[in-house]
């Protein structure tokens, strides 16, 4: 009885819930943890969104693109729509928009925006009614398995050399991981056998049980993103993510006919998910939720690949935020944890999920459970 009251009250709040205020921060200069050997980058940006509603519920997102004309696109053409909407009805705001528009000739900015928006009335809808956002998406497991991208070289660095490479991730296997992932043709040309020795010690360096998987990054052709592959294979490689240009179904899945590797796309999407999927293209799909619509689009994408009975993965820096798919959908895989990018997530907000043991436990808070530290916005926005 007392469930069915608080259900009819939290039923009653949510449906007089309007959106009052959408506020979009561009933080510069937030410090950071460097990478472990190596004493930079110290410091990241972040465009962080706060959605507050008519009754004070405040949902809070991020983007993995921080151009500053966000910031102008959302305050002066995107705020202004959505104010006075009901936060529940998340798939009514890109509707809010004309047909022209949705179709992106904003470009990028707009997505970011769109995305962002949804990830914090997702998180507005978990607060309200005091449920974590992975559940209601579906709930489908309360924790997820994660690998470590590491040896990124960011800020002007060098690139890591072979040594540099095999000793970080030696060091981060130490810590307990047992996936990492490193990038691939990198090169202004790219040099398959120079990427093949540089994964080779990375192998040696981490034994024959620990995972160990490549990103492309959209870089190679059809010809070295075989060759790469080939070489490759004895080292017993997890998967091989985004390997050749603008993500081409009929090019990805002629490479899947080539090589043992498991081919993984759709982080930087430029063909549709439906695209991959029926070209026969990937084993792994990797929807990101801060680049391509957030959960709503999330869920669609997901419906989507286990109907060709392709579980998801996941390629990109926003990891924190890509957990609630993950654990709410029955196809939901692995999560990213990148770790310069998710150094930039621990500075930013109060509590983020951490590997153990291979895996990452999903925040139990109502809606997200990523909400920014005391402080942060004041001291690290750009005026």
């Amino acid at each position: 009885m007392l469930n069915q009251v608080f259900l009819h009250e939290t039923s009653v709040v949510a449906s007089r819930q309007k959106i009052a205020r959408v506020e979009i921060h561009e933080l510069k200069n937030i410090p950071i943890q460097p990478p472990p050997f190596r004493d930079r980058p110290k410091t990241e940006g972040a465009m962080l969104m706060e959605i507050e509603t008519n009754d004070g519920v405040i949902g809070w997102s991020t983007s993995g693109y921080t151009h500053p004309v966000t910031v102008d696109l959302v305050a002066k053409f995107v705020a202004p729509r959505i104010l006075g909407e009901d936060p529940f009805r998340t798939d009514r705001i890109p509707l809010l928009f004309d047909r022209h528009t949705f179709e992106r000739p904003l470009g990028r900015a707009f997505v970011a925006a769109m995305a962002m928006i949804d990830i914090a009335l997702w998180d507005i809808k978990g607060k309200t009614l005091g449920k974590p956002v992975h559940h209601l998406l579906g709930g489908a497991r309360d924790r997820v398995p994660v690998y470590v991208t590491h040896g990124a070289a960011y800020d002007g660095a060098a690139v890591y050399s072979r040594e540099e490479l095999a000793a970080e991730a030696a060091h981060l296997v130490k810590l307990g991981n047992n996936h990492v992932k490193n990038t691939v043709g990198r090169q202004a040309i790219p040099d398959p056998k120079d990427d093949y020795l540089r994964m080779k010690a990375m192998r040696e360096a981490i034994g024959p049980d620990v995972k160990l998987s490549m990103d492309g990054n959209l870089r190679m052709s059809i010809a070295e993103a075989i060759k790469l592959c080939n070489l490759c294979e004895e080292l017993d490689i997890a998967f091989i993510e985004e390997p050749v240009y603008y993500n081409d179904p009929s090019v990805l899945a002629h490479l899947r006919s080539r090589t043992t590797i498991a081919v993984a796309a759709a982080e930087n999407e430029k063909f549709a998910a439906r695209d991959l999927l029926v070209a026969g293209a990937v084993d792994f799909l990797q929807p990101n939720v801060n680049n391509d619509g957030g959960y709503s689009q999330g869920l669609r994408t997901a419906a989507l690949a286990r109907a060709f009975n392709i579980p998801l993965s996941h390629g990109n820096g926003n990891g924190p935020h890509n957990i609630a798919l993950h654990a709410g959908v029955i196809n939901g895989g692995l999560v990213e944890y990148h770790f310069h990018k998710w150094m930039a997530y621990n500075a930013i907000f109060e509590h983020v999920p951490q590997p153990e043991s291979g895996y990452l436990t999903v925040s139990q808070e109502p809606g997200l459970g990523l909400n920014p530290k005391h402080g942060l916005i004041r001291e690290y926005k750009v005026n």
